[in-house]
């Protein structure tokens, strides 16, 4: 595994670095090994797994994918990378509009877990170093979310988290290598997510640690759904795009028919897919999931459902068809790909994740909220962090680093 174990070691193998820019999805992915190599040297592993699921990803504006590499090496050739020749890399997207890069570079990954791969040490420095190579190009905005690892470490001593020059003012943390900056205005915060679902040996020991309520409602709808639909479960689904589109129609909250074909196709990006569904008596779709297992974990992507039952909680019933399935499996994490708003995720394991988003300091930069507002979905901390301008636009210094406190208070 590669570690830094001070930070004088973090800063100077930081500041040594030279970054190499890949962009596009398909040079990215001729890289796949090698990212998958370097996240289990960063303590990591399978961050990067199934790299071409989410680089395919579509949303409402094109991007395209760019990947910083960072290397002790002034040159790289890729042909030849391996990990050994990576400090770490850093993936981000490029919005566009009409052909045209807008200026802002953002993640595509609110969980934080597969932006930045890097020896925890490193990753905030990384960040840092990242935006300004990003920022020196004449980028208006750049959005970063990232695991800082070392969080979870009761040892880990005050600033070692911080970028090189951190220092704490006034309850929250100014961080000195950006509080000076006159060309743009740099935030950082540190929030906590839920991360994924510890599942025992078996789905019942399992249910055991989720809350009463939500126990007794994946029983019940479980069991309403057998004894009224004639709910049947089906570990691997054989249907056809046609029929899943059509399907797709007649869900709560259909997805575009572009978004429909990407998830029907996307399945050859992964390494382990999986692809499971609910019919009723009649032979009738009542819920189709898609997903994936990497290491211990088991991934739900995404989820369709029938409308017109609301009543039978479909949602529910899938997930315990497909958790007792996974658990049967040997699989002890359950993740949800975007998070869920389902009580479920009270008993999930919390994780800290970094947000850090730097917007220029000019007449440009001032159109950037408006430019989130018009074409940025404010459905994830990072647009509403852009959107909210009091985070950023009144700070003196230009930069700041927020408190549990503060966010609370806010």
């Amino acid at each position: 595994m590669l570690v830094i174990s001070e930070p004088n070691d973090a800063a100077g193998a930081i500041s040594a670095a030279t970054i190499h820019i890949v962009r596009g999805g398909d040079s990215i992915l001729r890289l796949q090994r090698v990212l998958a190599d370097l996240s289990v040297r960063c303590g990591q592993p399978g961050v990067m797994d199934d790299v071409g699921y989410f680089l395919s990803k579509p949303g409402t504006l094109r991007r395209v994918p760019h990947l910083l590499l960072f290397s002790k090496a002034p040159v790289l050739d890729l042909e030849r990378l391996t990990a050994d020749d990576l400090l770490g890399a850093v993936l981000l997207y490029r919005y566009m509009v009409l052909g045209c890069g807008i200026g802002i570079f953002s993640t595509n990954d609110r969980s934080g877990r597969g932006t930045l791969v890097a020896p925890a040490a490193l990753r905030s420095s990384m960040a840092e170093m990242a935006t300004r190579s990003l920022m020196d190009r004449g980028v208006l905005a750049v959005l970063i979310s990232f695991r800082d690892g070392d969080t979870a470490n009761p040892k880990k001593g005050p600033d070692k988290s911080q970028p090189v020059g951190g220092s704490t003012a006034g309850g929250s943390t100014v961080v000195g290598s950006t509080a000076n900056d006159k060309t743009a205005r740099w935030v950082w915060r540190q929030r906590e997510t839920p991360d994924y679902l510890q599942m025992e040996e078996t789905f019942d020991g399992t249910l055991a640690k989720i809350g009463t309520r939500t126990r007794r409602n994946i029983r019940y709808y479980r069991k309403r759904a057998e004894a009224e639909l004639g709910c049947v479960f089906l570990p691997l689904v054989q249907i056809s795009k046609r029929e899943f589109l059509d399907f797709n129609r007649e869900c709560m909250y259909a997805v575009p028919a572009k978004v429909a074909s990407w998830r029907y196709e996307s399945l050859k990006y992964l390494e382990t897919p999986l692809f499971m569904g609910i019919k009723d008596r009649g032979g009738r779709w009542l819920s189709l999931l898609g997903g994936r297992r990497h290491h211990d974990g088991t991934e739900i992507l995404w989820q369709m459902n029938r409308s017109g039952l609301s009543a039978y909680s479909l949602s529910i019933v899938m997930r315990a068809y497909f958790m007792e399935h996974e658990i049967a499996h040997g699989m002890t994490k359950l993740y949800m790909e975007g998070g869920t708003a389902h009580p479920m995720r009270f008993s999930f394991v919390n994780d800290k994740v970094t947000d850090l988003v730097v917007v220029r300091r000019s007449r440009l930069g001032l159109v950037v909220p408006t430019l989130a507002h018009l074409f940025i979905k404010p459905d994830n901390d990072l647009a509403l962090m852009l959107l909210d301008k009091s985070l950023y636009g009144s700070s003196p210094n230009g930069s700041k680093r927020l408190t549990s406190r503060e966010e609370e208070g806010s």
